[in-house]
């Protein structure tokens, strides 16, 4: 279904969430509103193929309506299980029925969740998270990145895709702007992009890409590189 969410004048913006309304339209969203999205996910896999061990788990923390989840039941045949955290009742929802859609036969655990409280995570070799420490409180990823660290098996990796900010002011006005852009050639109008904007604002908080890395780091990740860069939209890999 389109995303037409706020095609519409609407006469009071609440915060964004990720209930009902933004379920059935969360797949055109991404796809319009994410740069390389479908890309990106070829790239997670690939890298997920590289770490991903036997007699492991795969998490991945925000999993929305599962399109990661499939994308890695797909192409990794070594005997993994899969688990998928989200707070979104709905989302999880919306992710089985995708699962039974698209006839998922793997091992896969799907748990309701609020990463902002902590997360336990064990005998990891990959840990996903696309597009969701964003959404966490700033107060809290610290604490999240470190049970993920926790929870990794050595030489497990976490691949992380966020929206940043530009490392300075000039360019942080020209990255908005070109993915304004980009959002106007997917579809949207200026209405629409203005009013996300406003729902967002106090939702999602993003950081520089440098304050990402060394945040990661700073925890105790041994190595950290991009993977991908678009404007303000990039990808990380950290390894235990």
């Amino acid at each position: 279904m389109k995303d037409k969410i706020f095609a519409d004048k609407l006469g009071s913006i609440g915060d964004f969430n990720f209930g009902e309304k933004v379920v059935v339209v969360f797949d055109d969203m991404l796809n319009r509103s994410v740069p390389f999205y479908q890309e990106t996910q070829r790239m997670i896999v690939e890298l997920a193929l590289d770490f991903a061990v036997e007699g492991t788990n795969i998490y991945d923390l925000g999993c929305s309506t599962g399109t990661t989840l499939l994308n890695l039941s797909r192409n990794i045949n070594k005997g993994v299980k899969l688990i998928g955290i989200d707070y979104s009742e709905e989302m999880l929802s919306k992710c089985r029925e995708k699962l039974s859609e698209n006839n998922f036969t793997g091992e896969c655990e799907l748990v309701h969740a609020d990463l902002n409280q902590g997360v336990k995570i064990e005998n990891a070799s990959v840990v996903v998270m696309v597009l969701t420490l964003q959404f966490i409180r700033p107060l809290y990823r610290e604490r999240l990145l470190k049970s993920i660290l926790d929870g990794l098996n050595d030489n497990g990796c976490l691949i992380l895709v966020e929206k940043v900010l530009g490392e300075d002011t000039l360019f942080n006005r020209l990255f908005i702007k070109y993915y304004y852009d980009m959002k106007k050639r997917n579809g949207y109008s200026e209405m629409e992009i203005a009013q996300k904007r406003e729902a967002l604002e106090n939702v999602l908080v993003p950081y520089k890409l440098l304050e990402n890395r060394e945040l990661l780091l700073n925890q105790g990740f041994k190595h950290c590189d991009v993977f991908l860069k678009w404007y303000n939209f990039c990808g990380l890999v950290a390894v235990k």
